[in-house]
């Protein structure tokens, strides 16, 4: 508060005069002959340019000496006037009080008073004291002070700190809470009061105690502590991770700290990482897959055509069977491997999925010892979603079998289908989520449960809790890239003891669900036609000669696309189909046929069977309308069976 504008400048002998004046009634007061004469002069020379409102007071609360008073008073009407006239409305009560005790006790108090000026409402802050002529009390000495900036900004702070989402403590040296806002104290499921004075320590995760401690001594130290992490522990048990800043006071050496709650950032992102970490397993499970499935054609091919030359009641026609048949399961399992990356072809039609689950339910129960119940909660009006029912089937079929398996001693198995809607508000806290409607497929057990660590890792392929021997680890990663590939989620919730629920988000159809049959082909016939076949792989493309040979096709073979071009060009007998891998180096499959559109006159431009070990719809997007895809490993009739029906065609 700055002085009025009629006190810019005191002289001393203003003071004088207004000394005379307060001494006059009384000139045997006590405080006459202590402010007569040169101290008066003395008074104003030390206080006259003070910031404070200082003044001196008789013990009747007359006002005998003013350094300055605020803009709007004058010296001469305040001095010889008593204190309590310029107590505000509501402070008269406050102030004589105060004075009183000083008078009565002669130790010294404070008090804060309101002055309305104008629009403005001042805070001041009044310090009493005694004045002593030896043991006797003569006066008072009053020291005012405009705190209102100060105390604006006490209350600015306290407010944001009570309004503050951040948590904020200030701790003592000693490690225990001496101030904290509400944020935190509900973050951890107490009140305040419940926490003032506790040691923070005895909130902390056991395995971040020691390095939480280090770190407080470091800022204890005068080191500046950001980003630093740790774990506390709520009221009802549960852990929650804060993100921490935190530095000391030089003075007083409390720490004080600001801190972020990150639990669901953290969940968030792990769900994240799990989902990328998934994605680049299933790359690499499909890169498998693809070179595996090379050496299964091989091997199986091979085989078939060996046993044409053994004897079935063999040894040898014994051992060759056996070969075939572990090729089979490999080829089953590479399957798995394909789902799993979402590289398998689809062939999806509207499904009822309560009716496909009805057709399941009676293989499902002989899957399912007695010990298990299986219930069908189908949802009411449900919509179709638009799936290959063989791989939906596949689907159903693992997590039954993965639910047997987690109850060895008897339990519940519920299957459950509802139309749900996936809004943005769930996708930004569930980000393995998209928006959309979806029908949701739950598969509920009684069993084990999952501890963190498995619900981690449930998904990969090859993972199993399972004994050696016991199975292959793929079920469940199936299920995840079957249901990827249809364009849907998955999501699994378990705790140990507590079961296991899967749910299968498929997205819905508006149109209605069709069966569809299979059509039985009849053995396809013999053929006299020349075929090109433009594939890598040295080994299957000598095996798939030897098949095409066997049913009496003449074979052109070269090694990639580039070679296919020119053996169109140049040779002058026609060729009348085409076989080319979606896969080869310079030149792949896509490639080959689109440049073989500038051919003309080549009837094998409208006749051309693509094979691959991943017929994903990266190629087929690249491919002719309606493409026939042959996936490896394939046998030789599926083969010689399709090449037929495009010949006749």
């Amino acid at each position: 508060m700055r002085r009025g504008a009629d006190d810019a400048s005191l002289p001393s002998r203003q003071g004088a005069r207004l000394t005379k004046m307060a001494l006059d009634p009384a000139d045997d007061d006590p405080l006459s002959s202590w402010l007569s004469g040169d101290g008066l002069s003395t008074l104003d020379g030390i206080l006259g340019e003070s910031l404070d409102v200082i003044g001196v007071l008789d013990r009747a609360l007359t006002i005998r000496y003013l350094n300055w008073t605020t803009a709007g008073l004058t010296r001469e009407a305040v001095v010889g006037g008593s204190v309590l006239d310029l107590a505000p409305p509501g402070y008269l009560e406050l102030s004589r009080d105060t004075y009183n005790q000083v008078l009565a006790t002669g130790h010294g108090a404070q008090f804060e008073t309101m002055y309305k000026d104008g629009d403005h409402v001042l805070i001041w802050e009044v310090r009493v004291g005694p004045i002593r002529r030896g043991a006797e009390i003569i006066g008072l000495v009053v020291i005012t002070s405009d705190v209102t900036e100060q105390r604006r900004a006490n209350a600015d702070r306290d407010r944001f700190f009570s309004l503050s989402l951040d948590l904020l403590i200030v701790a003592s040296p000693e490690g225990r809470l001496k101030r904290l806002n509400p944020a935190f104290a509900e973050a951890l499921g107490y009140t305040t009061a419940d926490l003032m004075g506790a040691p923070f320590v005895d909130f902390i995760h056991p395995d971040d105690h020691k390095r939480t401690m280090d770190a407080f001594a470091r800022v204890l130290n005068g080191t500046h502590v950001g980003d630093f992490e740790n774990r506390y522990r709520r009221r009802d048990g549960e852990h929650r991770v804060f993100s921490w800043r935190a530095t000391v006071d030089p003075v007083t050496c409390d720490v004080y700290a600001v801190a972020r709650d990150i639990t669901d950032h953290r969940a968030t992102e792990g769900q994240l990482h799990h989902v990328q970490k998934m994605e680049a397993v299933g790359q690499l499970a499909g890169g498998i897959a693809h070179d595996f499935n090379n050496l299964l054609l091989v091997i199986s091919a091979n085989t078939d055509l060996a046993l044409q030359h053994a004897q079935p009641a063999s040894a040898l026609g014994e051992h060759l069977n056996e070969v075939l048949a572990a090729a089979r399961r490999a080829t089953d399992l590479t399957k798995q491997l394909l789902a799993f990356s979402r590289r398998q072809p689809l062939r999806p039609v509207p499904i009822d999925l309560n009716g496909l689950l009805r057709g399941l339910m009676k293989m499902l129960r002989r899957l399912l010892p007695e010990s298990i119940g299986i219930d069908l909660i189908p949802g009411h009006s449900l919509a179709s979603v638009n799936a290959d029912p063989s791989q939906l089937e596949q689907v159903v079929v693992n997590l039954c079998v993965n639910a047997r398996d987690a109850m060895d001693h008897g339990g519940q198995l519920t299957l459950e289908t509802e139309n749900v809607l996936v809004n943005t508000r769930y996708c930004e806290a569930h980000p393995w989520a998209k928006p959309g409607r979806y029908v949701l497929l739950s598969v509920t057990d009684s069993g084990v449960g999952m501890t963190a660590e498995v619900r981690e890792r449930a998904f990969e392929p090859f993972f199993t809790t399972k004994g050696p021997h016991q199975g292959t680890g793929l079920g469940l990663s199936t299920v995840y890239g079957i249901v990827q590939q249809h364009g849907g989620m998955v999501h699994l919730y378990s705790e140990p003891g507590a079961g296991t629920t899967f749910k299968i988000y498929l997205p819905a159809d508006t149109r209605l669900a069709q069966d569809v049959g299979n059509k039985l082909q009849s053995p396809p016939p013999r053929g006299e036609e020349t075929i090109l076949l433009a594939e890598d792989e040295e080994q299957v493309r000598r095996v798939v000669v030897q098949m095409l040979e066997r049913a009496g096709y003449r074979t052109l073979a070269v090694t990639n696309g580039m070679e296919a071009l020119r053996a169109l060009r140049e040779r002058t007998e026609p060729v009348h189909l085409v076989l080319l891998d979606v896969v080869m180096p310079d030149l792949g499959g896509p490639e080959t046929w689109q440049r073989m559109q500038s051919l003309v006159h080549r009837p094998a431009v409208d006749r051309v069977i693509f094979i691959s070990g991943y017929a994903d719809d990266r190629y087929r997007a690249r491919l002719p309308p309606n493409a026939d895809i042959l996936e490896k490993p394939f046998r030789a009739e599926d083969l010689l069976s399709l090449i037929r029906k495009k010949l006749d065609a």
